[in-house]
């Protein structure tokens, strides 16, 4: 996917992890006004797991449990990087800028809505140049493209969403600027409209993989297995929460066949510890 605005594409500045938004899936329980977010990684000597920080992130809510400032902290909690966030009156983002240690802009993405509805959302640098754009179209009150621009006005890409009967995300194509399909995601949904399964296939490497959602008794997330186009599983992430009902622990890990067994090797650990 070509998508250049940043905040797209920041995904240490935001709640996504191995590729997820994990919050999408598992929203936040309580009344939460900050949360620290700890990414390591992991690897194996001798059989024994060691974990090394990869990096630390401060999440401040306000009273309404609406993220208005991600940090970016160094082992000692010194602030690196940082984003702010801004709303308007109906809960809607409307800026979001991105700083660096001294507190100097980096680059910010405003966005305008329209009866509750994104309209626009644009990138621009330091200096205020525009960068990039994404313009999205609606029909019968559903997200039905987006379309993204370099700050000349040329197209980058194109989003497509078609929805099932229920009015739930079904297909998603993804296309290239010239009109070639990038990707395409395929969401199953159980009975309750949860998401069950989401397939993708990549048109340039021709690859087919699909995660499947797994959820506890209580209805929680407890687990996202990736199969390749074999229907071998490659890819396992686990999520433990605390409890007050709120994400504590993520877990990835990479299965493969070695020595003639099925190996389970953990790579990445999110750790998340809650302040009300």
């Amino acid at each position: 996917m070509k998508k250049l605005i940043s905040v797209f594409l920041t995904a240490a500045m935001s709640t996504m992890l191995f590729g997820l938004d994990i919050f999408t899936y598992a929203p936040l329980v309580g009344n939460v006004k900050t949360y620290t977010q700890t990414d390591f990684e992991v690897t194996t000597k001798f059989g024994n797991y060691f974990r090394t920080p990869k990096a630390k992130y401060v999440h401040v809510l306000n009273a309404l449990g609406q993220e208005i400032e991600t940090r970016e902290v160094s082992a000692k909690d010194e602030i690196t990087n940082k984003a702010v966030y801004k709303y308007d009156a109906s809960g809607n983002v409307t800026e979001y800028a991105y700083y660096n240690a001294a507190s100097k802009l980096l680059w910010k993405v405003s966005t305008t809505w329209k009866n509750g509805k994104k309209v626009e959302s644009s990138e621009y640098d330091k200096a205020g140049t525009l960068k990039a754009k994404i313009i999205y179209t609606y029909t019968d009150d559903k997200l039905t493209d987006e379309s993204g621009y370099n700050g000349d006005g040329t197209l980058n890409f194109k989003i497509i969403y078609k929805y099932n009967n229920k009015g739930l995300t079904e297909k998603q194509f993804t296309y290239n600027a010239d009109g070639t399909l990038d990707t395409e995601e395929t969401i199953t949904y159980t009975e309750t409209s949860k998401i069950e399964s989401i397939t993708k296939f990549d048109a340039y490497t021709r690859e087919i993989t699909s995660d499947v959602f797994r959820y506890a008794q209580n209805g929680t997330l407890s687990e996202i297995t990736t199969y390749n186009a074999d229907k071998k599983i490659t890819r396992r992430i686990t999520i433990k929460y605390d409890t007050n009902g709120n994400v504590a622990k993520v877990s990835e890990y990479l299965v493969a066949e070695k020595f003639g067994s099925t190996q389970n090797d953990l790579i990445n650990i999110t750790e998340y510890i809650y302040k009300e």
